[in-house]
């Protein structure tokens, strides 16, 4: 630290400046908390601040959860490239540190129109030692300490700028060389979003039923959706060897798609494609791009990549854009309002074409989660509903994932672990890097008793998607496991991180109390019960047992014990 700055390869943080600048002297684009929530660590720098303080000295008054401050957090983390969590570290239940190293202090950066310290390798006459001001009463030997400064500033950022690559080529080597990280697609003015985001799905719904091929899951690269970013950061921070990069443009009936392939160790172009197609032959288009990438990667191709080359008749063709939509808005969020949505779109394209698939399985998958949410008035009709969709997509496509994802969310409604096990094992077979595939085995495997091969399955999706939505579910089912299992510490520290990343979940709050309560932690299991109460008034005890329902006896002394603990700490029955 010189002079209220601290300092990294390629960055600085100027206390007195309120700002963080790059290795060009710029400000970094981060945003308004993110950049407060910095300067807060950086002031304290080497020691460890509480949560409760960061969050009361950025956002003040103003009523936020945990999320906006592990949301700031992850800002800061991006910008300085800090995926290791080395520089901005989390302290378990205690808060945060800025960490700043020996190697690391003292390294300037070039800041505009200001004088900064530094500290040269070799003494220089008329100026200060390290520490000491750098002021000189005579003009002439002040131009002659700026002189110096300004060529040491710029062989240190040279240097460090080097470095910082360096560092980055040598992850980059170090990756497997089959793996890649797809980042969204763009789309030109005029082209729906939805429409954008379902052309790179398809393309990845090919791509992860290559079983030698990493690919990062769909969930984590959304982090970097409408971010310039260099692909050769993005294979920094996931460790993948190539990034694939994407333009969608529709204009009427024509679509024209732009893919290109990248080696994240050197930042050069390996493959690249572009083509103009009629809408109804999107899906053949989608089969070429796989195809190319398959003979770029080097990837074993045959039966793994098969396209559907028929054009598709106009109807067709809205049917699948109808579809599109649908699928953008299930994924969306998990609301009824949003569910409600998506299943108004697919029942209209079923109308087109009967025999569409993206719109048998999302209507399929749409109804199931009402079911399984309770969001349905008619539970009868609306399952039956969802079972006739999955029919007749096994009639059509029984071998799509679509098709197998349907399946698996009908016998999670039916209770029927054995068959959401099954499922989910032909999933993870016929597609290893679709995260869902261990979703499923982690909540069949939790329910069957075998609660270390459910931990291995959740900790499986997690490590293909780090960055996913649905992170915070897995680290809830790991704690539910650990606690299963009477490994109490274990769950605490899986339960806290679930109930940060998602407090809108209330059970997994109502697990961490009773963690804390197995370790004799009474006023802390208390605490943790009222903040469950004050997020979800109506949750009660009851249903518990209503959603968590298995033969296993193991499960279920396990969940009653969950129970037993929730109603002596106050929840109500």
């Amino acid at each position: 630290m010189a002079a209220g700055r601290l300092a990294w390869p390629g960055f600085v943080l100027d206390l007195g400046a309120g700002e963080l600048f790059d290795a060009n002297g710029r400000p970094t684009e981060l945003r308004a908390q993110a950049l407060k929530l910095l300067l807060l660590l950086g002031e304290r720098a080497g020691q460890v601040v509480s949560k409760d303080d960061l969050m009361h000295r950025v956002w003040g008054e103003v009523i936020v959860t945990e999320d906006s401050l592990v949301q700031a957090v992850g800002d800061i983390r991006r910008v300085l490239g800090d995926a290791r969590h080395e520089r901005v570290r989390t302290v378990p239940r205690r808060g945060y540190m800025l960490c700043v190293e020996p190697a690391d202090a003292g390294a300037p950066v070039a800041l505009p129109g200001r004088l900064v310290p530094a500290q040269p390798a070799a003494p220089v006459a008329g100026a200060a030692r390290a520490g000491g001001p750098l002021w000189h009463r005579s003009s002439g030997a002040l131009a002659l300490v700026l002189a110096v400064l300004t060529a040491v500033v710029v062989a240190v950022v040279i240097a460090g700028g080097a470095m910082q690559w360096g560092t980055q080529r040598d992850a980059a080597k170090a990756a497997a060389p089959r793996s890649l990280a797809i980042l969204p697609f763009e789309g030109d003015e005029g082209t729906a979003p939805w429409f954008v985001d379902g052309v790179g799905s398809d393309l990845e719904a090919v791509l992860v039923g290559w079983t030698d091929l990493t690919v990062i899951g769909r969930g984590t690269m959304t982090a970097y959706k409408g971010r310039t970013v260099d692909p050769r950061v993005v294979g920094t921070e996931l460790g993948v060897r190539h990034v694939l990069t994407g333009r969608a443009r529709r204009d009427g009936e024509h679509v024209r798609l732009t893919v290109t392939l990248v080696d994240a160790r050197t930042g050069e172009v390996e493959w690249s494609m572009l083509r103009d197609v009629p809408r109804s032959e999107l899906p053949a288009l989608v089969g070429d791009v796989a195809g190319g990438l398959a003979r770029a990667l080097t990837v074993a191709y045959g039966d793994a990549v098969k396209r559907d080359v028929r054009a598709l008749a106009p109807h067709q063709a809205q049917a699948d854009d109808l579809a599109l939509h649908g699928h953008a808005e299930l994924l969306r969020t998990v609301s009824r309002e949003g569910w409600e949505r998506a299943r108004g779109l697919f029942e209209a394209a079923l109308a087109l074409d009967p025999d569409c698939v993206r719109c048998l399985g999302g209507l399929s998958l749409t109804l199931s989660n009402l079911v399984l949410w309770e969001w349905t008035p008619d539970r009868a009709a609306t399952l039956a509903a969802a079972e006739q969709a999955s029919a007749r997509l096994d009639r059509i496509a029984p071998n799509r994932s679509l098709a197998l994802l349907a399946r698996a969310s009908l016998a999670h409604t039916r209770r029927d672990w054995k068959a959401v096990l099954s499922i989910g094992d032909q999933l993870a077979e016929h597609f290893p890097n679709d995260p869902a595939a261990h979703h499923h085995r982690c909540s069949a495997l939790l329910r069957l008793g075998r609660f270390e091969d459910s931990i291995a399955a959740c900790a499986r999706a997690q490590r293909i998607s780090p960055r996913d939505s649905r992170v915070a579910t897995w680290q809830g089912l790991i704690g539910y496991n650990e606690f299963m299992r009477g490994r109490w510490s274990e769950a605490e520290q899986a339960l806290r991180r679930s109930v940060l990343g998602n407090p809108r979940v209330p059970f997994y709050g109502v697990v961490l109390a009773a963690a804390l309560a197995e370790q004799d932690r009474r006023d802390e299991a208390a605490t943790a019960i009222a903040e469950v109460r004050t997020r979800h008034p109506e949750y009660r005890a009851g249903a518990i047992g209503r959603f968590w329902i298995a033969d296993d006896a193991g499960f279920q002394r396990g969940r009653d014990r969950v129970v037993s603990r929730a109603l002596e700490l106050g929840l109500p029955p």
